[in-house]
């Protein structure tokens, strides 16, 4: 095996929900005025790997030039919770995710690190049926930073031992920071926000013959 471990983002990773997030933050300014909204899913977009708390935070005071409580950013991400809950249920995998997590275990020590809160992420595997597939499983308040750093320390391997896969420039940072190889996928409808230097794939469908060594440009 090319690499030993293999960290995983999920949004857009494991499951094609990152449009369905984008448009539950619209959901729930659905009342504001439309160009506050239009900053609202620039700003998402822009910003994949970034918690709804940190999202919302961003907003009110940013976007919105008016301040938070911690009722009212409760109220915010239970309004979120409630609109995105049913589409991530009926959420179709990446291409190849399902196939890849699956032929993998038992070979390649397998983590999800993600910005959605860790509850929903493990209740998602659950229903998934892959929980199991899963050595850790990491969600908001925790960072992807330090979570990268501690995946290092417990499977004790060297950083070119392990490969991230992500679509956010979040986990991307993460990696570069900690010398750690990235995956970036990104799909065919989403922007690039890749430098030009990273290895980049639409989906999963190749990465069994890329963790194993086969084949090594997914380009």
């Amino acid at each position: 095996m090319k690499y030993e471990s293999i960290i995983y983002d999920f949004d857009g990773v494991i499951l094609d929900t990152v449009a369905t997030k984008i448009d539950a933050f619209l959901y729930v300014y659905r009342t504001e005025e439309q160009s506050k909204i239009n900053e609202v899913r620039a700003y998402a977009e822009a910003n994949g790997g970034m918690s709804r708390y940190e999202k919302f935070r961003y907003f009110e005071s940013v976007i919105f030039k008016r301040s938070l409580s911690t009722t009212r950013l409760d109220q915010l991400c239970s309004e979120y919770r409630a609109a995105v809950e049913r589409e991530v249920a009926s959420a179709r995998f990446i291409g190849g995710a399902l196939n890849a997590i699956t032929t993998l275990q038992g070979s390649v020590t397998q983590h999800v690190v993600s910005a959605a809160p860790e509850d929903e992420l493990d209740e998602a595997l659950v229903n998934r049926g892959i929980k199991g597939c899963f050595k850790s499983i990491a969600g908001a308040p925790k960072y992807k930073l330090s979570e990268f750093r501690r995946i290092l320390h417990e499977d004790g391997v060297e950083p070119q031992r392990i490969l991230a896969v992500g679509d956010s420039l979040a986990e991307y940072n993460a990696a570069l920071e900690l010398e750690i190889p990235f995956l970036a996928i990104v799909a065919a409808d989403v922007s690039d926000r890749f430098p030009s230097s990273v290895q980049k794939a639409p989906d999963l469908v190749r990465l069994i013959s890329y963790v194993r060594g086969t084949e090594n440009d997914l380009c």
